[in-house]
């Protein structure tokens, strides 16, 4: 054993491109399998909270991503940007496939696909009629605690999807994806500024915003 290690360390050496020995070896012991992931994974905490933030455009993100590595994983010929653009039709989809591969590899995980994606889809046509609604129909504190209410709906529904598709790529607790990066931050701070401004906007008076 001893000799063979030897031995491609020699060839390592000899060949400047060839990867390092030593980490193939680590990689093997560890038996991680140096593919693509097959979904996004993030920890739920952290894509409700940049779900939360962001007043839900964070969704656009969240559904390419993970179609964009299931096309890859399976080699399909689907396109993920209009799958995130149009979720509502391709949230089910989603869903199943997150529960079929956590069935295939033998683990358990209760939840309801089904029952998620729907209050996701829900949520989601229920917030684009609210913006389409005129002042002189709903006012504005009435569309805000709406909004806050739809926008909890479709940040609950993406965080157990989220759990399961972390379940299904082998990785429960996100330890590849649980920090907020620098970009996270970003959105956040814009996530809070907007916030802000919808807060000042219920507690000034209505006539002072007409």
């Amino acid at each position: 054993m001893h000799e063979q290690n030897d031995r491609g360390q020699a060839q390592a050496a000899d060949n400047p491109y060839a990867p390092p020995a030593a980490r193939i070896a680590e990689i093997a012991d560890s038996g991680i399998a140096a593919t693509p992931a097959r979904f996004y994974v993030v920890a739920p905490t952290k894509a409700a909270l940049l779900m939360f933030a962001t007043f839900g455009f964070y969704t656009l993100y969240w559904f390419w991503r993970h179609w964009k590595l299931h096309k890859i994983d399976k080699r399909l010929d689907i396109w993920p940007v209009p799958r995130a653009i149009f979720s509502i039709f391709f949230a089910h989809s989603l869903y199943n496939e997150f529960d079929y591969r956590i069935v295939r590899s033998g683990q358990r995980h209760r939840w309801s696909p089904g029952g998620w994606a729907t209050l996701y889809v829900v949520a989601a046509i229920g917030g684009r009629i609210l913006d389409r609604l005129p002042e002189t129909v709903i006012s504005l504190h009435a569309s805000v605690l709406l909004l806050i209410v739809v926008l909890s709906c479709s940040t609950l529904s993406i965080y157990h999807a989220q759990r399961a598709a972390n379940i299904a790529c082998g990785d429960p607790a996100a330890e590849a994806n649980r920090r907020l990066t620098l970009a996270n931050y970003v959105w956040l701070g814009i996530g809070a500024l907007w916030w802000a401004l919808v807060a000042l906007g219920t507690l000034l008076p209505e006539e002072t915003m007409q």
